[in-house]
């Protein structure tokens, strides 16, 4: 009998721990491209935003980075990744869902950096309600902030220059 009642008490503990972990995503564009091209690099201002951007993650755990393909998301990306010596994923913007990364990393900390015409997409698909429009094509400095804790959803938009 004991062992059923030790038993019962590690699997309500097990479930309130993993209730209680916290998910958090940063959604950020791309920093400034270096032209209107089909698949540009950072401008010298990109490439400015990128080192603010490490800068501002420099003391936050970021377990997963997340980037599309292009050449912008990647550079922009990748100057946050190395600093913590991760490795970036890569994504098809067309194919991503939050709802499948939230349940892939449930618990851990994420960093999506994508477009001003995908990220409020994503993130309206997610929360099921039209709250972000997109992002205006001189806006670089947005950062979308997702926190799930077991079923609360809070989200937030932070303006950065």
């Amino acid at each position: 009998m004991k062992s059923i009642y030790s038993f019962l008490i590690l699997v309500v503990f097990q479930v309130s721990i993993a209730q209680s972990e916290t998910t958090t995503i940063y959604l950020i564009r791309h920093a400034e491209k270096a032209d209107s091209s089909q698949n540009p690099e950072l401008s010298e201002e990109g490439l400015k935003r990128a080192v603010k951007w490490t800068k501002y993650f420099d003391k936050k755990n970021i377990d997963f980075f997340y980037t599309t393909l292009t050449r912008r998301t990647q550079m922009t990306c990748s100057t946050i990744a190395t600093s913590k010596q991760k490795d970036m994923i890569f994504y098809d913007a067309t194919k991503f869902s939050l709802k499948e990364i939230i349940e892939k990393h449930h618990g851990k900390t994420i960093l999506i950096v994508g477009h001003s015409n995908t990220i409020p997409f994503q993130i309206n698909a997610l929360l099921e309600k039209e709250i972000y429009t997109l992002i205006d094509e001189n806006q670089f400095g947005d950062l979308y902030t997702i926190t799930i804790s077991g079923n609360k959803i809070e989200h937030k938009l932070t303006h950065h220059k």
